[in-house]
C-alpha cells in the first residue's frame, strides 16, 4: 500500500493529485455506501441538492478535487486539506480549532470550518468545547474511531502512531498546547535543513518503556541496568540509574546529512515543582513554557539560559 507523507507541509494545500494513485479510488468500493457532504449517506452525486451545495462553494473550494477512500463497505470523499487535518488530529489526539487554522490552513478559518463540516457529516471527527476558569473556552477536536481507522488506512505502512477520542479532561489544555510546541521545534529543524519524519507522544513512549521494564525485571540485577541503558539509547532518551526520563513529545527527524536524530520536548506548567523543572532540564529536554510561567521556570533554573524558547498561549 502506498504511503501518505504525514510530514509534508504542502499536503494541506495539495489536492487528490498529490495522493498515492491507489488512494484516489479503490475499485472494491464500487458497490459501497457513499458518505459525502449531503444530509444523508444515500444522497446521489447527481441530486439537485448536491449540485446546489457545489455551486455555493467558493471558487477555491470548488476547484479542489476530492478522492474516494473505502473502509468497511463505505466510501468517504476527502480533500487533501481534510486528510492533512485528520493526520494532525491523529498524531496529537487533541487539537485546538485556532491552531489547526493557523498551521494547516494559513489562518483561513472559513476554509477550516467548511472542511470540519464535511468530516463531521462523514463521522470522522468529533468536537468538544472545553471551559476554563477565567479563560476563554477552547474549541477542541479529535478523531472518532471511524476517523482513526480511515487515516491509518490512508497513511499505509507509516510507523507513525495515531490516536483518537478525548481522554483525561484535566490535561486537555496541556495536551492541546503540545501542537504549538511541536510546530516551533519542527520549524527550527527545517531551518537547519532537517525533515521531521515521526512524532512520538508520551503515551507511546510510556508504553514502550513499561514493556522494557517488564523485561528488565526478569533479568539478573547486574544485567538490568545495561539493558535499560541500551533501550534508552536506542530511543534517544536519557536514563538516571534505572529511571528513563520521558518527554511530552519526541520529534524524530532526518538531518541535513541524512542521519536520523531525535529531539525531546517538554512543556512546563505551573504545576511543576522546581525539582521537577531542573530534572527535565538535566535530562536534556528542550524546554517550553507559557508566558505566565516563564519567570518561575527561569528562577528554578537559576537563569542559566536552559530555557531556549517560550511558548505563548
Amino acid at each position: 500500500m502506498g504511503r501518505w507523507d504525514v510530514f509534508n507541509r504542502d499536503n494541506g494545500r495539495d489536492t487528490a493529485a498529490g495522493l498515492p494513485r491507489e488512494h484516489r479510488r479503490e475499485e472494491s468500493c464500487a458497490a459501497s455506501v457513499s458518505v459525502g457532504r449531503g444530509p444523508t449517506e444515500s444522497t446521489s452525486a447527481e441530486s439537485p441538492e448536491r449540485a446546489d451545495r457545489t455551486q455555493q462553494r467558493s471558487p477555491a473550494q470548488a476547484s479542489e478535487r476530492r478522492s474516494q477512500h473505502c473502509d468497511r463497505a463505505r466510501t468517504y470523499s476527502l480533500r487533501g486539506s481534510e486528510i492533512a487535518t485528520m493526520t494532525d488530529l491523529g498524531r496529537f489526539r487533541t487539537l485546538d480549532f485556532r491552531d489547526l487554522a493557523r498551521f494547516v490552513y494559513g489562518g483561513n478559518e472559513t476554509r477550516l470550518k467548511h472542511d470540519l463540516e464535511g468530516l463531521r457529516i462523514q463521522g470522522l471527527i468529533e468536537e468538544k468545547t472545553f471551559f476554563r476558569a477565567h479563560k476563554t473556552p477552547r474549541r477542541l477536536l479529535t478523531l472518532t474511531e471511524q476517523g482513526h481507522r480511515m487515516i491509518r488506512k490512508i497513511i499505509g505502512s507509516s510507523p507513525q502512531k495515531m490516536y483518537y477520542g478525548f481522554v483525561k479532561p484535566k490535561e486537555f489544555d496541556h495536551d492541546a498546547d503540545l501542537y504549538n510546541v511541536y510546530q516551533k521545534a519542527s520549524e527550527e529543524i527545517r531551518e537547519r535543513g532537517g525533515k521531521p519524519t515521526r512524532v512520538r507522544l508520551d503515551f507511546e513512549l510510556k508504553e514502550l518503556i513499561n514493556r522494557a521494564k517488564q523485561t528488565a525485571g526478569r533479568l539478573p540485577e547486574d544485567e538490568r541496568q545495561r539493558f535499560l541503558s541500551a533501550v534508552a539509547n536506542e530511543h534517544g532518551l536519557s536514563i538516571d540509574g534505572t529511571t528513563i526520563h520521558l518527554p511530552d513529545v519526541q520529534i524524530e527527524y532526518e538531518s541535513r546529512d541524512g542521519s536520523i536524530e531525535r529531539q525531546n520536548l517538554e512543556l512546563l506548567s505551573r504545576n511543576y515543582r522546581e525539582q521537577g523543572i531542573r530534572g527535565k532540564a538535566a535530562a536534556g529536554f528542550k524546554l517550553y513554557a507559557r508566558s505566565g510561567d516563564t519567570n518561575r521556570v527561569r528562577r528554578a533554573l537559576h537563569d542559566t539560559g536552559m530555557v531556549q524558547e517560550v511558548l505563548s498561549v
